[in-house]
């Protein structure tokens, strides 16, 4: 059977002292730790958090950065090429006019010519015609 004696009353009050002692010594230490890491664990999840969702706001703004700068790109792309058709059609419209002059001063000098070749054909024809006449008369 078991026996109370005071050995019983000297373990009891030697284990509530290693209970105390392993309480300060061991069990808050312990705790205060594992708090610590927790509440650092929680500031580095917010963190982190805040910076997941700085990227994406800044993914958004880069993104909205890029659609703005591609359709600058187009919208550049487009008056220059406005721009180099409104050239080409005015350069052929200035070589088109150029060539109708040219055109024109080339028929106005032939017609020229034909009337100088006609009217000279024509004297030289009554010319001829005279020759004829005198030798059929003369």
């Amino acid at each position: 059977m078991i026996n109370i004696d005071s050995t019983l009353f000297a373990q009891m009050v030697a284990f509530g002292i290693v209970l105390v002692l392993l309480n300060f010594l061991l069990y808050k230490p312990l705790l205060s730790k594992i708090k610590e890491r927790l509440s650092t664990i929680d500031e580095l999840e917010k963190t982190a958090e805040h910076l997941k969702q700085e990227a994406q706001k800044n993914e958004q703004e880069y993104s909205l950065r890029l659609q703005e700068a591609e359709k600058q790109a187009k919208e550049s792309y487009n008056s220059s090429v406005n721009v180099a058709l409104k050239e080409k059609e005015e350069k052929v419209a200035e070589e088109s006019k150029k060539a109708f002059e040219e055109i024109g001063k080339f028929e106005y000098e032939v017609k020229k010519e034909i009337e100088i070749e006609l009217a000279s054909s024509k004297d030289y024809s009554i010319e001829l015609s005279n020759k004829i006449y005198k030798q059929l008369v003369g």
